[in-house]
């Protein structure tokens, strides 16, 4: 067992320990040095899925860059797009607007050693072997581990059953060295406080194993039922269940007959309630919550208020499987398909689907408009949870032309969230607004001219093809027109054209208009007016002087700090930060933006950070250090090259950024400049940590305590030179409620309780 989403170098952390497979994990490795793909094979339940993971964390430290596991589960719709959209993100691969999602995959693996896991392949043998055979193609480093029921017939593919565990002898001794009986044991001792293996249970023990055929599956589902009843009794029952199906055939039963059966006998001792919401659960892409259970998967036969104890059951059951917060659960794919035809079966999937499509549909359009501030991260790690269910409900609703419009709807709700950018998946916003569009009728529908102005404004911070756009908010404009009504995000859109296409100040006047249409639509159309205000307040510290610049972004700051909203904070600080490097102190605007990249590293941003390395490289090109000026600018060209954002189609950001390379090729020499420039970076996570994780030279009289971030000594150095919280505050750039927050912090890592102690060691230190 493994929980989602908590990884270790790209492996799931295990719940639960691996038992047995010594040799074959033997074999798998050796093999893993000389094959390309390994594809694990076999019966449903078999342990597949939990092998190729524990293989994946034996050999990862000898892939320099790293292991990679992907869930195609949620992908079983079989769109290759989208596929390829999966794995990108499972990957951790900054999705580009220049290239289709595989050719950005395979540009950014060509050079690498990685183990990329692709489990539960057989719901899309063809479009996982297309992508498999174009990844081996062009990149020799890399080697793939696929699970899966049928092969994926790629050239050099190595094909692997994994066989049900040993089990033991109708007649063999008293043993754990069984691997089917170690397994047993080892999930007994947890499960069934007390129960351990004796001469006396020890015949009924084997019955048991024999019974399962040693599929680990079943060996779970059978400990499960040790809670309730003897190890004899259980064995009884068993048997009963071998005979039903032995009854009308005398040959063997197959391995997968015998999976069945365990799966069918597990269902047959849930309550009614139980199994009716084992098939409706069935329905979620990459797991649920109990809420979304409950509006899915109540109606009927199960009432809302017993979905929760259903739900309870199905989880003291290993049938359903919890996050180790309780906050989501899923299904185990074999579990999941049993469930799926029982719905099928039932006649009610339509209602179901239809349900869950309402649930998410609903659920985005909550989304979009529950922007509160303090709110933000929340807010957008429930769209992150859910993005498996979003999308294939984004792709039922624009498949059908009944609901195409319903679909449009969605993907705008979605885009409005910002997830998308938040991500760094703007292309799949692109996808999804592209096909809406596609499948709904052209008019002058506000919903529709939205859905095209969110497009150009993604197309915008992509750097797509400038001609394409100006072409785009041309159209827009008539179609704002033809509406009748004041249209603020085409008012946005054109504002933002002509500030990051044009570099025209012009356009800050719009995206004011825009900011203020927003606030005019209420409350529901709060993360709208927020983004126009990081927008307006960005374009006057690029195209406005200083009069205008410096008010405007200690108004934003404020705003920031009043909603509590953090992404835009860090783009406060970013606000802060240039006008501090355009009219005040360099040095000032390097602490602001390192701080803002702090925030942007805590919520996982994985946009905000190229712009804030990028000033960075702005800032230590006016503080005089050309060389630190060289090297951020060389980090964030790498990120924009891995993201496919182009920088010369964004004007106000290129004319910083070619003044700033200018002064530090001139300073430096073109040599001495594109070596300190050459310091790539393929990925974000890389490029923070060479930012704010690199030691930074002190002198013996300025060595921060052990434990101290950068940030925190910086407070500390000027409490202990007696500055007040509110001194400090203007002298780092950042609020006074800022500098209580890492007071805090600091006192608590130095076990001090005030400031007067915080001097007093500041000044023994410096002794």
């Amino acid at each position: 067992m493994t929980e989602r989403g908590q990884a270790t170098g790209g492996v799931p952390r295990a719940l639960s320990s691996f038992v047995g497979r010594k040799e074959l994990l033997g074999e798998l490795r050796r093999k893993l040095g000389v094959s390309p793909l390994i594809t694990l094979t076999g019966v449903g339940g078999g342990g597949k899925t939990r092998l190729a993971l524990e293989l994946a964390g034996q050999v990862q430290r000898a892939y320099d860059d790293g292991v990679r596991v992907v869930e195609l589960a949620p992908a079983r719709g079989g769109d290759p797009e989208l596929l390829a959209q999966v794995v990108l993100s499972a990957v951790g691969v900054p999705d580009q607007a220049t290239t289709t999602p595989l050719d950005t995959l395979v540009d950014y693996l060509r050079s690498r050693r990685v183990l990329l896991v692709l489990d539960n392949c057989e719901h899309l043998v063809e479009p996982v072997a297309e992508l498999v055979r174009a990844v081996l193609g062009a990149a020799p480093g890399v080697r793939v581990l696929a699970t899966s029921r049928a092969r994926l017939r790629v050239p050099g593919e190595v094909l692997v059953m994994v066989p049900p565990l040993e089990v033991p002898a109708e007649d063999a001794p008293v043993s754990s060295a069984c691997e089917s009986v170690a397994l047993l044991v080892d999930r007994a001792e947890a499960g069934v406080p007390g129960w351990r293996v004796t001469p006396e249970n020890w015949p009924d023990v084997v019955r048991v194993l024999r019974r399962t055929a040693g599929i680990p599956l079943a060996i779970e589902q059978v400990v499960v039922r040790m809670r309730s009843m003897p190890v004899s009794l259980l064995a009884d029952r068993l048997d009963d269940v071998m005979r039903v199906l032995t009854a009308n055939d005398t040959t063997r039963v197959a391995h997968h007959q015998t999976m069945a059966a365990m799966i069918d006998w597990s269902h047959a001792q849930c309550t009614p309630a139980e199994r009716l919401l084992w098939a409706r659960l069935s329905v979620f892409e990459g797991g649920f919550s109990l809420p979304a259970a409950e509006a899915v998967c109540s109606g009927g036969e199960l009432d809302r208020d017993e979905v929760a104890d259903a739900l309870a059951g199905l989880l003291d059951k290993s049938i359903a499987l919890p996050s180790a917060d309780r906050s989501r659960h899923h299904l185990l794919e074999p579990l999941r398909q049993h469930g799926a035809a029982r719905l099928r079966d039932s006649g009610e999937r339509a209602d179901v689907r239809a349900r869950h499509q309402e649930f998410f549909r609903q659920g985005a359009t909550r989304l979009a408009g529950g922007f509160a501030g303090h709110n933000e991260a929340a807010l957008l790690a429930a769209v992150d949870l859910d993005m498996a269910n979003h999308r294939v409900v984004l792709a039922d609703l624009i498949g059908d032309p009944a609901s195409a419009h319903a679909g449009l709807q969605m993907s705008v709700d979605l885009a409005r969230t910002r997830w998308y950018t938040y991500a760094g998946r703007l292309p799949e916003e692109r996808l999804w607004l592209g096909r809406a569009l596609a499948a709904t009728p052209a008019s002058a529908d506000p919903l529709r001219v939205s859905a095209m102005a969110l497009d150009a404004w993604i197309a915008l911070c992509l750097g797509v093809d400038r001609a394409q756009v100006a072409r785009r908010v041309e159209e827009l404009t008539g179609l704002a027109e033809e509406v009748g009504v004041p249209l603020p995000p085409v008012t946005f859109v054109r504002g933002a054209y002509a500030v990051l296409a044009l570099g025209e100040i012009e356009g800050v006047e719009l995206l004011r208009q825009a900011h203020e249409g927003f606030g005019a639509m209420g409350p529901h159309f709060a993360v709208d007016h927020h983004l126009a205000h990081i927008l307006h307040t960005v374009s006057l510290v690029l195209l406005g002087s200083r009069e205008q610049a410096e008010p405007a972004a200690e108004e934003f700051f404020a705003e920031c700090e009043r909603l509590g909203a953090l992404w835009g904070l860090s783009w406060a600080h970013w606000c802060r930060s240039v006008v501090q490097t355009r009219w005040g102190s360099p040095a000032r605007a390097l602490d602001v933006l390192r701080e803002g990249l702090r925030v942007q590293r805590a919520i996982r941003d994985k946009w905000g950070p190229l712009w804030t390395i990028e000033a960075l490289g702005w800032a230590h090109a006016e503080a005089g250090d050309a060389a630190a000026a060289a090297r951020m600018l060389g980090l964030a060209h790498g990120l924009h090259r891995v993201t496919g954002v182009r920088v010369d189609g964004l004007v106000p950001f290129a004319r910083f950024s070619d003044r700033a390379a200018a002064r530090a090729r001139s300073a430096l020499g073109d040599a001495a400049f594109e070596r300190a420039y050459a310091n790539p970076a393929e990925s974000v996570e890389q490029a923070l940590a060479a930012v704010l994780d690199a030691p930074e030279p002190a002198g013996p009289r300025d060595s921060r305590p052990a434990g101290l971030t950068q940030a925190e000594w910086n407070v500390a150095r000027l409490v202990g030179g007696g500055l007040s919280n509110p001194e400090v505050a203007d002298r780092l750039v950042i609020s006074p409620a800022t500098v209580h927050t890492h007071l805090t912090r600091i006192y608590r890592k130095l076990d001090i309780a005030n400031r007067h102690q915080l001097i007093t060691l500041l000044a023994n230190l410096a002794e």
